[in-house]
């Protein structure tokens, strides 16, 4: 009797484990512009289509990191506690309309190697991420949405 109250109680442990993490990711839909392998390429089209959508440029200070395609400065890692280089991809906590570079690397199912023009990301479901896609659509025809699951639990 004691071996099977320890292993419901493990199991119980684990079922409890698997649903917090789960509750950690939220799917994200991204309204994507273009994609590209070149940083500084992709750096000058995000400047023109902030301009031509009138959405704020919000780079969030990240630079081109060979390693991992993009890094948070060294003072941030620093003051934050991360290792550098260190990129934590968009999507946590910063829901909206804007336009920032991300390297694909960082979300589940992208092809890698990629930096993207995102210019909105809301929960999946969420009408706001359509209707975005539908006015960029009159600018960037080839825009489109892609999902990814994206942690939102603690990054320490």
């Amino acid at each position: 009797m004691k071996k099977i109250s320890i292993f419901v109680i493990i199991l119980f442990t684990i079922s409890l484990t698997n649903a917090q993490e789960t509750a950690e990711m939220v799917k994200k839909g991204f309204v994507i512009v273009s994609a590209g392998k070149n940083f500084d390429a992709m750096k000058k089209l995000a400047e023109k289509v902030s301009i031509q959508l009138n959405y704020k440029l919000d780079l969030r200070g990240l630079s081109e990191d060979k390693t991992l395609g993009l890094t948070i400065s060294k003072e941030v890692c620093e003051e934050h506690g991360f290792e550098f280089p260190s990129y934590i991809p968009r999507g946590r906590y910063d829901d909206g309309e804007f336009v920032s570079i991300e390297y694909t690397n960082g979300y589940e199912g992208f092809t890698p190697g990629y930096y993207i023009i995102i210019v909105s990301a809301h929960d999946k479901g969420n009408t706001k991420l359509t209707d975005a896609l539908k006015f960029v659509k009159k600018y960037y025809k080839s825009a489109y949405i892609k999902y990814a699951d994206v942690y939102m639990g603690c990054i320490h």
